[in-house]
């Protein structure tokens, strides 16, 4: 064990997926029932990691602060992703750490941005409705040089699946069903 992290069950499910890539393919979904107001909560949807099921039993409450209209009993949808993005950073950050035989003794991801709500309100169609622009630092403290630290980083901005998805263009599906009639969205 280094850094909590298997290093051989890491080789092993490396190896794995080296000789069978259909193993390295992993299927995630969750489903979101609406509370009241702003409250919602999100069950997690078991996941397929190769040829394998995977049990996801885990729900979570999503909600907004009362200046935006919620009674701020939870982290925000925008907080979320943030956290979702931190932690796939992290994960791949330490991954390769542990691959790379070096000990990391903390790890602390900051990420802020800043929305512009008048395209959320409607007020300004114009304006992109996401984040412009995320600011992240990682502070890092372990036995890794800088030039081992770098090229980590470089790992986490090439290899970090929630970074790319956030990074490059996705291609989102959606489907509106009402009384059980379904439409593809245009």
């Amino acid at each position: 064990m280094l850094n909590n992290i298997n290093i051989a069950g890491l080789s092993e499910y490396t190896n794995e997926v080296k000789e069978s890539p259909l193993e390295g393919k992993a299927t995630y979904g969750i489903a979101l029932d609406w509370v009241s107001g702003t409250q919602t909560k999100v069950k997690t949807k078991n996941m397929i990691l190769g040829n394998h099921k995977i049990v996801r039993d885990f729900e979570f409450t999503i909600d907004e602060p009362t200046q935006l209209l919620g009674v701020n009993h939870a982290p925000n949808p925008a907080e979320y992703m943030l956290g979702g993005l931190a932690g796939c950073m992290a994960v791949t950050f330490m991954a390769g750490a542990t691959a790379k035989n070096i000990e990391i003794n903390q790890l602390k991801i900051e990420i802020d941005g800043a929305l512009n709500l008048n395209s959320f309100l409607g007020i300004d169609d114009t304006i992109n409705a996401g984040f412009p622009e995320l600011k992240f630092i990682f502070h890092v403290k372990g036995n890794g040089t800088q030039e081992d630290y770098n090229a980590l980083m470089e790992r986490v901005l090439k290899h970090s699946p929630n970074f790319n998805t956030v990074k490059n263009e996705v291609k989102m599906i959606g489907t509106l069903k009402t009384d059980g009639v379904k439409a593809p969205l245009v």
